[in-house]
């Protein structure tokens, strides 16, 4: 016997006027239009108030209850039933009934039915013995043809869903059969056959067995990709295509293909369709479609962090500037304390979506408490992405910087090479409860190779979430070392400071780190800061509460380190345009009896 088991649905109706009209004047006769759509909604509110027949059932589980309601509706009965249909209705629901126990495994229930009539109307009372449940003693799943050595095939029927002894589910079978023919298709097996497909099901020894003989035919090979575009060359979009013609078909290459197309940046919209129609022998041509994205993009934003201020900000990018994929992008940023314009350029190299080179070009103004700096950058990163979301960094800049810290002033000229390695894991973008943050920079500089000193510097910034219960756990750690022979060589921008929204809260904005004679923060050569908190979120609303402690300053000799504490309550909200974050702290060792800290940002 091969039976499907039962779908449930649920239908509602929502009733809403028919017609928008608008006030009469008075004097005006009613409309047409007014009386037709009482005459149509009038029936259907009577309707709606009218009792109709219910089925009620005693025994069994939910799950069996639930589908005996699915199957048997007793909506096609009106409440004037006359008695000599009760039996031919009584009869259809048991048969109903019956089949949607079959399909959950019981083909020897006990149903017994009886009418209840009121002065209204009628209800069906069904009591339920479900009976002992029929087995799966077998499941034999067979594959033959060109995919029987498939280990894709060979993994659906050697974990096919179904073990001995479990309650026979005819969805089970279903699932299983359906499964097979998608994998098979999936895997470039386009013409598979059931040989058999059965479900055999014995009451009198209440077993069952399910025999699924596939097979398979030819495995279908990709043909040509027919991609037509017209902003880049076809050789450059050929490298994002993840096959080559005459590989074995299957559909994760398609889906790849599409991410790849999606993922380049240079397309909005992507539709990717195998041409069925037109197959040569196993050779399948691949069709795709592309909606280029506008040429140039715009964006401007506001923001406000209590470490600089009010922010205004502004972007353009060319998205393609030549059909080889090349691309720019302007930024300019405006604060108080803290301005910066740049200009960055970006060729895909061998693997367009893996490999780059980005030329840049950077001028930042800072004028902050512990001091201020002028800032020219030019140089060049190398740019490596990986599977396993590690992205690997090569980089060389020139950079000249005037800066002014604690009333002296100076000028560097370096030449930096750097190597970074970072990665982000999160699972939600906005408010991830499970992700971290991992990056690590190494770079420095050789007076003998063009610059005005030698250090040698490298900085680590971690950060760790993870859901405890309806709330959150929030780990933080920055840690930073320089070798170099002073620290007042040292430009501003490669100095350490601690202090701020994002460091140790509670102190403003770099107002940790060595100081000279007079109190003035200077900064220093090593930096150690960590973090600790804990957010919870109020009911299902958009808001959370936050505790934390920090710890951690800049210091300039390792047994020279004066450890900084400072801790507090704040809340956040899930705003519709990204996290606000608003955090009340207190330092014993802080000159302000506590600080508002604002920033708004992905946590990660």
């Amino acid at each position: 016997m091969d039976a499907a088991g039962p779908e449930s649905r649920h239908h509602g109706t929502d009733y809403a006027p028919m017609f928008a009209t608008r006030p009469r004047k008075p004097g005006t006769p009613p409309s047409p239009w007014r009386w037709l759509a009482l005459v149509l909604t009038l029936p259907v509110l009577a309707a709606q108030a009218q009792p109709t027949p219910q089925l009620q059932i005693e025994g069994g589980s939910a799950e069996q209850r639930q589908n005996i309601e699915a199957f048997a509706r007793l909506s096609g009965y009106s409440c004037d039933l006359p008695g000599f249909r009760e039996r031919n209705m009584i009869r259809d629901t048991r048969h109903r009934a019956q089949e949607a126990l079959r399909a959950l495994g019981h083909y020897e229930p006990a149903l017994a039915f009886n009418v209840l009539r009121n002065s209204d109307c009628w209800n069906l009372k069904l009591e339920l013995d479900p009976g002992p449940p029929i087995l799966f003693a077998e499941v034999d799943v067979r594959i033959s043809g060109p995919g029987a050595e498939d280990p894709v095939l060979a993994a659906v029927a050697g974990a096919p869903g179904i073990t001995p002894g479990q309650t026979l589910r005819h969805d089970l079978h279903d699932q299983l059969r359906n499964r097979l023919i998608r994998v098979a298709y999936d895997r470039g097996y386009l013409k598979p056959e059931l040989a058999t497909s059965e479900l055999r099901v014995d009451p009198s020894m209440r077993e069952a067995r399910v025999i699924l003989h596939l097979e398979t035919g030819p495995r279908f090979q990709f043909g040509e990709v027919r991609l037509e575009q017209d902003i880049l060359d076809p050789s450059f979009v050929e490298r994002l295509i993840p096959f080559e013609p005459g590989a074995p078909f299957s559909a994760e290459p398609l889906v790849t293909l599409r991410r790849n197309l999606g993922d380049s940046g240079y397309f909005q919209a992507v539709r990717v369709r195998p041409l069925l129609d037109e197959v040569t022998g196993t050779v399948v041509p691949i069709h795709v479609e592309v909606e280029p994205r506008s040429r140039y993009s715009y964006e401007f934003s506001v923001g406000y962090s209590t470490d600089i201020g009010p922010r205004l900000g502004a972007a353009m990018e060319h998205r393609y500037v030549n059909r080889r994929g090349h691309r720019y992008r302007v930024d300019l940023n405006l604060a108080p304390e803290r301005s910066e314009a740049g200009f960055n350029y970006d060729i895909p190299l061998a693997d367009p979506l893996q490999d780059n080179l980005g030329l840049f070009i950077a001028y930042r103004m800072e004028d902050v408490r512990s001091g201020t700096s002028d800032r020219l950058q030019i140089g060049a990163n190398h740019v490596r992405s990986f599977p396993s979301g590690w992205q690997i960094t090569r980089g060389i800049r020139y950079e000249f910087e005037e800066f002014t810290v604690a009333g002296v002033a100076d000028t560097s000229n370096l030449l930096i090479p750097s190597y970074r390695i970072n990665r982000t894991r999160s699972d939600d973008f906005l408010y991830p409860r499970s992700g971290h943050r991992i990056d690590l920079l190494v770079q420095g500089a050789y007076e003998d190779l063009g610059s005005s000193l030698t250090f040698l510097q490298t900085r680590a910034n971690l950060k760790w979430i993870r859901g405890v219960g309806a709330g959150r756990v929030i780990l933080r750690g920055d840690a930073g070392l320089t070798a170099t022979e002073s620290v007042e060589e040292l430009p501003t921008s490669l100095r350490f400071f601690a202090g701020g929204d994002t460091s140790v809260r509670g102190f403003g904005f770099q107002r940790l780190g060595p100081s000279d004679a007079e109190g003035r923060v200077i900064g220093g050569r090593h930096l150690l800061v960590g973090s600790l908190e804990y957010d919870h979120p109020l009911g299902d609303r958009p808001w959370a509460v936050a505790v934390f402690a920090d710890v951690g300053n800049a210091f300039d000799q390792f047994d020279d380190y004066e450890l900084k504490v400072g801790a507090g309550i704040g809340l956040r909200w899930r705003s519709p345009v990204g996290p606000l974050r608003i955090d009340l702290a207190h330092a014993p060792d802080s000159d302000d009896d506590f600080r508002i800290h604002f920033t708004m940002g992905p946590d990660l």
